[in-house]
Parts: C-alpha cells; structure tokens; sequence
C-alpha cells in the first residue's frame, strides 16, 4: 500500500450538503466531522467525482476504449475500465480515497486576509514535505488560545488581532527552544501571505462562524417569478480554503505510471469541473497544489536550464 497526500485550494465556494434540512441559520447545511463540528469533504464525494473525471479521461485516451465504435461503446469501455481503479458492487477498487481536511481557512481581519490552522493541522500534513522552493516557518510547541503568528509578508505584526468578530491578543514571540520547523511548500507561500495558528477549541470556532451562507429562491416555471415560499439558504466552505486529503493506492494491482496518469488528468478536471452542489451557480471548482500536478514537466525544465550553463 502506498500512502499518496494532496493540498488543493478551493477555487469557489464548496457545498457538500449533510441531506435534509435543521434548525439554525442555514437551511441547507454541508458536512462536518461529529467530533469537531468542523467542515470537511467527504472522501465518497471526492472518489465519485473523480472517478467520473477518469472515466473521461479514459474515454479519450485509453488505446482500447477511444478506438471503439461510437460514444455510447466508449464510454462502456472506460466505465469498465474504471472499475479497475474504483471498483463496483462486486469487488473491491485499488484506489481508496479518505476525507479532506481543512488546513488553512481565510478569515477577514483588519490586516486583510488571515489564514488560520492549528498546530496539529499543519504538523500533520506540511511535516513530511521536503521542497527546497518552500520556506522554513516556525510553529510553537505550546498552543495556549491566542493567535500565534507563523507568517506574516509585508506588513507590521500586530499585538492584537480579530479574525472576523473575535479579537485575539497575539502570543510571544517564540524561538529554537521552543519552536518546531515546517516547510511551507512553493505553490502555497506564493498565495498565502499571513497564517496564524489558533488552539483547536477556537479553530471549530472560528471556522463555523466565517463560512459563507448565500440565499436563493425556486423560479416558478410558468411566471418567470420567485415561487412563493420557496426562498432558502445554504453554506459553503468560502473561496481560499486549503484541504488535505490521501489516496492510498494497493501497488499490487496495476501499473504505477498508468494509474499517476488517469489521477493526474482527473485533478485536471476537478479544476474545471468541481466537486460537490450547487455547481450550475459557481460552485465546487478544487485546484490539486501539493504535489503538483504538472510536477514532472517542471522537472523536466529545471534540468534543461541545468544543461545549459
């Protein structure tokens, strides 16, 4: 088995729908782990839209399927194909997809946008990542409830911060001794100017109480007017947001470099495409970052700018 993690940004807002309706302010509620009342997406969301995205794919590309007949031949050929990687009622796919986390949320603050996480967030998913185009932060060893700055560009830190209505007093500056190093991988310091680690209590927090909430209304079909009582409100994770999630792929069924293509060409279409609702209304579009997705070509150019010196 081998354990793949991904970062990706959301490049609009992202409805997973929890189902039916409950009190509260929103109508349309999306989900959220039990334990923490956090926002996620959950892991059967994203390997059902990815799993359409590469049944495209192979569509166009598998020397097997592209070569039959006509399209309806094709795509039965690549959905069969597909349950290679996926799997179906009878058997079981290599592939196994598990829930995004949130890792960085954007939050408003009178210092503009603030990127907050915890400690915990953060170790987990940038400890293992090695890029010499990152930056070295530091992150304290000690989360107490106050707002910890791990980086800050081109602008004064200040003594106190408000991360929408909630004002925090900043913690102390903290060094070596009490310090661990992450690195921040290229394709996430180039956007994320500010983060600020928050204790996990405040993260739930703050998180819930900055999401978007939009309101629509029915169109009644034969007036062209909003149909009566049918205006409604729902939730999304707001543009900005960074997930981590894994993909563990069982290496002993399937060629490697086959099943990195048909993944890599499906993150394609998750930028394009989206996961989740609401997707006629500008929803659900999700940019893979970590690793890139075009990862090798920048290999390739890196090496050749090498030959040339």
């Amino acid at each position: 088995m081998e354990i793949r993690k991904y970062l990706g940004k959301a490049l609009d807002p992202i409805h997973i729908g929890a189902g039916g309706y409950r009190l509260g302010r929103v109508d349309n509620t999306i989900v959220r782990e039990p334990a923490t009342d956090v926002p996620k997406i959950p892991g059967t969301s994203l390997a059902g839209a990815i799993r359409e995205y590469a049944t495209f794919y192979l569509q166009e590309k598998d020397e097997k399927c592209k070569n039959q007949n006509d399209e309806g031949e094709k795509r039965r050929c690549a959905e069969e194909k597909a349950k290679e990687y996926f799997g179906d009622e009878k058997r079981q796919g290599m592939l196994r997809f598990y829930d995004a986390q949130i890792l960085f949320f954007p939050v408003s603050s009178i210092n503009g946008t603030v990127w907050i996480t915890t400690k915990d967030l953060i170790k987990y998913w940038l400890g293992d990542i090695k890029n010499s185009d990152g930056e070295e932060i530091k992150i304290p060893r000690d989360i107490e409830d106050e707002a910890y700055i791990i980086r800050w560009v081109n602008d004064k830190k200040p003594d106190k911060l408000n991360l929408g209505w909630l004002l925090l007093v900043v913690g102390s500056q903290f060094n070596d001794d009490n310090s661990e190093i992450i690195t921040l991988p290229l394709e996430l310091k180039d956007f994320i100017k500010k983060i600020v680690l928050v204790s996990d209590k405040l993260f739930s927090h703050i998180v819930n109480d900055n999401l978007e909430v939009r309101t629509s209304v029915r169109i009644d079909s034969t007036t062209g007017t909003a149909a009566e009582g049918a205006l409604f409100t729902y939730e999304a994770i707001p543009r900005g947001t960074v997930f981590g999630f894994e993909i563990i792929e069982d290496k002993r069924r399937g060629e490697k470099n086959e099943v990195d293509g048909m993944i890599k060409a499906a993150f394609k279409y998750l930028k394009l495409l989206g996961v989740g609702g609401m997707g006629t209304r500008g929803f659900g579009r999700l940019e893979i970052l970590w690793p890139p997705v075009d990862s090798e070509k920048k290999i390739e150019k890196r090496e050749g700018e090498g030959d040339n010196d």
